[in-house]
């Protein structure tokens, strides 16, 4: 009898485990938001691992009537990477995309000193430019783009970035230089462990000065 209790106390326990296990699972339904009529939603099933950070606002930048800003933050729990797919219409003005894994990353790399974990990527004009973490930190790579009625497709896992086509990446799984998604920092308070944000026509934090138009569309896929 003993050891039938047993047998089914641990069978208890493993179905247990098999359905947490199976209830964690990256959610597929991908995020979508217009930035001319500020449509923004899920198709299919919403999550809450992708979503605006704060309100979807109207730009007041000069040459930037009718278009929109936001700031989309996007959480790796279960998943491996995320697609940014973004479409531009006609010619971008100034910064339109900004994605990166502190909530105070504002460009050219660096964020205030907020956390060291503050790689990021940025689109200024048709130039795109990454910057490293505090780990090693300045401007690591810059390419001319062109984005007249263009788009690309972005993947961002740990200490990886790619983008195109044309396909081209940034891969440091040993000096750590690009996103930290797979820990937490405790001595930086803003870290996140799963968290990366993208600053749609601005920066990720300010927007200030630095923000722009002609990112007509994105699309946030997690895997």
């Amino acid at each position: 009898m003993r050891s039938k209790a047993r047998t089914l106390s641990l069978s208890v326990v493993l179905l247990l485990i098999g359905v947490a296990t199976a209830h964690a699972v990256c959610p597929t339904a991908p995020y979508y938001i217009d930035l001319k009529t500020g449509l923004a939603g899920f198709i299919g099933t919403p999550h809450m691992q992708v979503g605006t950070l704060g309100s979807i606002t109207t730009s007041t930048l000069a040459g930037c009537a009718g278009w929109k800003e936001a700031v989309l933050k996007i959480n790796l729990k279960d998943c491996t990477k995320a697609t940014i797919w973004a479409q531009w219409e006609g010619l971008p003005t100034a910064w339109t995309l900004n994605i990166g894994d502190s909530p105070t990353n504002d460009g050219f790399g660096g964020d205030a000193g907020t956390t060291t974990k503050d790689a990021e990527m940025w689109i200024n004009g048709e130039t795109m430019g990454v910057a490293a973490n505090d780990v090693s930190p300045g401007v690591i790579y810059n390419q001319d783009l062109s984005l007249f009625d263009g788009a690309l497709d972005f993947v961002v896992k740990n200490q990886f970035l790619s983008w195109g086509q044309p396909y081209a990446f940034l891969h440091t799984p040993v000096s750590n230089q690009l996103f930290a998604l797979a820990a937490v920092d405790p001595s930086d308070s803003a870290s996140g462990a799963n968290n990366i944000y993208a600053g749609l026509n601005r920066v990720i934090s300010g927007p200030g000065t630095r923000r722009g138009c002609g990112l007509r569309r994105v699309l946030v896929t997690l895997q």
